[in-house]
């Protein structure tokens, strides 16, 4: 309590800007995805202890354990981005949403659906499906939140007329498809093949597709904002970026589709047209440095706005483009594919798509208002070097245990103890890896803390 004290105290508040309700809403959304991915931080934790340490005493079997983790993975980013997504719009439209009661009773929802997946899962309660392990009722009760929001945009795009931006309407489209890739699996389906390839549109195109618009409006909008890009230039990567997020996320899941039980022309599809998702990013890159060099960030929230998105930049283009590139490559992906390079991938990709520029939205979201001071900046860095070391190293070990698994065990046909035995030092230092990536974890989240503390108390329409 008292690092949260010293960090609320690290702000410096400064004039407050006018907020519209919904953008007063949007802090607790953000607030509470911050808890939630401290919280997933430290399940990542203790799950990989625990498969270092096999004996190690838990109240929750491993495979509930993973099953919680995998959902925060999925629901904190869901939640951050509703908040995201409503103060952005109304900032770019510069109007109020369409229905801000609805916003707060979505809000309200969406935490009591999430809250009921773990809660279930810890009790032991799940269907056995692999990153969608809750009830499928619950993952209704959440369609219904995000049914919510999109009517809610969708009302108030309809409402702006002329004064609708190219970046509210990606995010609102961003909102539809998380919509429409989640309701098929609250259904079930007796055809594994089509039970494992609508998974796939959750744990794929979420994040390559759906998080992946809403995360380019986000940064349109902030980069716009800052100074670091005129408008007219961002929207034009805008145009480029939504186009190749919904084709080649569309496409690149084929390399996906092939290990279940599709014709392999899918594989192939899949390795080709991931090589598309490659040019937005590199086009943001150049973007994002020919900005810096003609403009200096003064602003301390800015520079630590924009050290998260460079962040997710990085993973982007070398976890998700890069390594996703390599392993779908066929004769590759024969060997690779479900191993430990799989999860290395997963976790770079996530920060990369969407991690780091969620965490980037919600520092921005809650800290207007405020000017952090020397010490609370250099408390942000240094969890943000802490973030990015400990992933960096999380990432690597499993993509060494992984590459060594795919050899000695798929290639020269060791057993599975043998293998064992050999990649356990590297998830011993995906442990240490995990360890600093919680560390910082929890100091961003004290950061985050200390920042809606000093912005709470100007209420919208108050200094």
């Amino acid at each position: 309590m008292k690092l949260l004290r010293s960090l609320a105290l690290a702000a410096r508040p400064v004039q407050p800007e006018p907020h519209f309700r919904a953008q007063q809403f949007s802090r607790i959304y953000c607030l509470t995805a911050a808890g939630l991915f401290a919280l997933q931080a430290i399940v990542a934790m203790l799950g990989a202890l625990d498969l270092v340490i096999p004996d190690l005493p838990s109240p929750i079997p491993f495979e509930y354990g993973r099953a919680i983790h995998l959902g925060l993975a999925e629901m904190w980013p869901l939640i951050a981005t509703m908040g995201m997504v409503y103060f952005f719009v109304t900032a770019e439209l510069k109007r109020e949403i369409y229905s801000p009661r609805l916003a707060r009773w979505q809000f309200w929802l969406a935490l009591a659906f999430t809250l009921s997946i773990y809660g279930t899962l810890a009790l032991r309660i799940g269907n056995g499906r692999e990153f969608l392990d809750g009830l499928p009722v619950l993952y209704l009760g959440l369609c219904s939140t995000l049914a919510v929001a999109v009517y809610n945009l969708l009302r108030t795009l309809l409402a702006s007329g002329k004064q609708v931006t190219p970046a509210a309407v990606t995010m609102t489209v961003g909102m539809v498809f998380l919509l429409l890739l989640l309701l098929p699996n609250t259904i079930h389906y007796s055809n594994p093949i089509a039970d494992e390839a609508t998974k796939f549109w959750v744990v794929h195109l979420w994040e390559e597709m759906a998080f992946e618009l809403t995360s380019a409006g986000f940064i349109a909008a902030f980069f716009i904002t800052s100074g670091i890009a005129v408008r007219s230039q961002v929207e034009k990567w805008l145009y480029l970026e939504a186009s190749f997020a919904v084709a080649a996320g569309l496409y690149s899941t084929g390399h996906h589709y092939y290990w279940i039980g599709f014709p392999a022309i899918w594989l192939a599809i899949g390795s080709l047209v991931s090589l598309l998702q490659v040019i937005p990013v590199g086009m943001l890159v150049h973007m994002t440095y020919k900005g810096l060099k003609a403009a200096k960030l003064t602003s301390k929230r800015e520079k630590l706005t924009l050290w998260l998105v460079l962040s997710s930049l990085f993973y982007h283009v070398t976890g998700a483009s890069l390594l996703g590139l390599l392993i779908t490559v066929p004769w590759v992906n024969l060997y690779m594919h479900g191993t430990y390079v799989t999860s290395g991938h997963a976790h770079l990709a996530l920060f990369g798509s969407l991690g780091f520029v969620v965490l980037a939205g919600c520092y921005y979201i809650l800290s207007r208002g405020s000017e952090p001071s020397s010490r609370g900046y250099k408390a942000a860095v240094v969890a943000v070097v802490l973030l990015n070391v400990g992933l960096v190293i999380m990432g690597s070990a499993l993509i060494v245990a992984g590459t060594l698994q795919s050899y000695l065990w798929r290639f020269l046909g060791n057993s599975f103890m043998q293998v064992s035995a050999v990649i356990n030092p590297y998830l011993i230092l995906r442990v240490l890896g995990g360890s600093l990536f919680a560390l910082g974890d929890l100091l961003l989240f004290g950061v985050l803390f200390g920042a809606w503390r000093q912005t709470k108390a100007h209420p919208v329409g108050k200094p």
